[in-house]
């Protein structure tokens, strides 16, 4: 299919829309009927590919971009949520902001390599319950959000989507954290200083103190057989990648892929059968956060690609003056590359936007990681750090907002997080860019 108008981007759009606002103008209906709504939106896609192109193209426009993509994201995804979900961690009650900010220091560290979906579903629950007896805690999300669920991971390829991406294409394992460390720690040291003022104000209009007095609990992991699963799913995601096509409604699909969601879902069964039921309970773990993002992203997935088939076009294509603009007279700008990478990945899906600038920059990892290494760094840095813009940027982003939801805690709405991430995310993304 030739996707050459950008009135195929509609539905999308539709989708972005109406995450924004119904929640402001009908929450009532949007409360209720939240979860068909992107669904209608992907009706309206197909069925229009239905009636200019044919029934059969519709079901190809639906079938291709679920087993490419959708299947191997969400089976992943729910595998990560449902073996950390297992594993209970606790911390006296209590805490103020120096832990917290120390807690968030971790949280991205780790991201770097376990992944930003598998160390915000490990603590996204015992950072909750160390600040149970707070009263303002939407802010603790947020920041949560912007450096365990995305920054962390620019460390290396197993960090986020893109970045693995990139080392699929030849760029070395190490090459990420060599030239963009200080990118990565200049970040969280920023982000986790902001934080800390912030945490340390509201906790003294909370309490009149800098700390709060702790209760009897102590440190504790319950859950032993789910870290070793963890282990197993992270070894899995990097080993279980091999040559070799079968051919399904005339398209290639990888036997690594069939192979490793095969493993995925044993593993995310045998954590299901070991582990106490107590242990889920505590974590108040339920099947509901998993459900909400299954439901968007596969509305996502489908209604992204005449976006993406677009882009692809480059110069040739209905987009043809956002790359002109970054790259005029074929010589790329770093800003403009790194604001274009980045703004384009917090609404659409990451790894696909990393591989269009990749090869639109050269396609060639080893010229990248030399004489154009900074350009490289530009658009990396971009995909991982801007995914915290929005709720969709990033898988995790969603469904710790679920997590917190069910916990509680009122989280904004999609517009609404995004005048978080504009007052504070963005300030410092510009910062990050004077530097490229």
């Amino acid at each position: 299919m030739d996707f050459d108008s950008l009135l195929w981007v509609l539905p999308f759009v539709g989708i972005i829309f109406s995450m924004s606002f119904m929640p402001l103008l009908c929450p009532k209906f949007w409360d209720r009927y939240s979860g068909y709504i992107p669904l209608g939106w992907t009706f309206l896609y197909l069925f229009s590919v239905s009636l200019f192109f044919s029934p059969s193209q519709a079901f190809y426009a639906a079938f291709h971009p679920l087993m490419n993509d959708y299947v191997s994201f969400i089976v992943q995804v729910a595998t990560l949520y449902i073996v950390a979900g297992g594993i209970y961690i606790d911390f006296p009650r209590g805490k103020g902001p120096i832990f917290n900010t120390i807690f968030l220091a971790f949280g991205s560290m780790l991201s770097g390599w376990v992944g930003t979906t598998g160390s915000s579903m490990l603590l996204i629950r015992p950072f909750l319950r160390a600040n149970q007896k707070r009263r303002h805690k939407v802010h603790l999300v947020i920041f949560f959000i912007f450096l365990v669920a995305n920054i962390g991971g620019v460390a290396t390829p197993l960090g986020d989507p893109p970045l693995f991406i990139g080392f699929l294409k030849g760029v070395d394992f190490f090459w990420f954290i060599k030239h963009l460390y200080p990118f990565l720690f200049g970040t969280i040291f920023g982000l986790c200083g902001l934080f800390y003022i912030i945490d340390s104000y509201l906790f003294k209009t909370e309490t009149g103190h800098f700390e709060l007095s702790q209760d009897n609990a102590v440190f504790s992991i319950k859950g032993f057989r789910n870290l070793l699963l963890l282990m197993l799913v992270l070894l899995t995601v990097i080993l279980c990648e091999f040559n070799g096509t079968f051919r399904l409604f005339g398209d290639e699909y990888k036997y690594s892929s069939l192979l490793r969601n095969s493993i995925l879902c044993c593993i995310s069964l045998i954590s299901l059968k070991v582990t106490h039921k107590v242990v889920r309970e505590n974590n108040g773990f339920t099947m509901a956060p998993i459900k909400e993002v299954a439901e968007f992203f596969i509305a996502i997935f489908i209604t992204v690609v005449p976006i993406l088939s677009i882009l692809e076009k480059g110069t040739n294509g209905p987009l043809a003056a956002i790359f002109n603009w970054i790259a005029p007279n074929g010589e790329f700008i770093l800003s403009k590359c790194f604001w274009a990478s980045g703004l384009l990945s917090s609404l659409l899906d990451n790894a696909p936007t990393f591989l269009i600038f990749f090869h639109m920059t050269s396609g060639d990892a080893v010229e990248l990681m030399t004489t154009k290494s900074s350009i490289l760094a530009s658009f990396s840095i971009a995909t991982v750090f801007m995914g915290g813009l929005t709720y969709i940027g990033n898988a995790p982003n969603l469904m710790i907002r679920s997590i917190s939801n069910s916990s509680g805690i009122k989280m904004p709405s999609f517009l609404g997080y995004m005048l978080w991430s504009a007052g504070i995310l963005v300030p410092v993304l510009f910062i990050v860019s004077w530097f490229l």
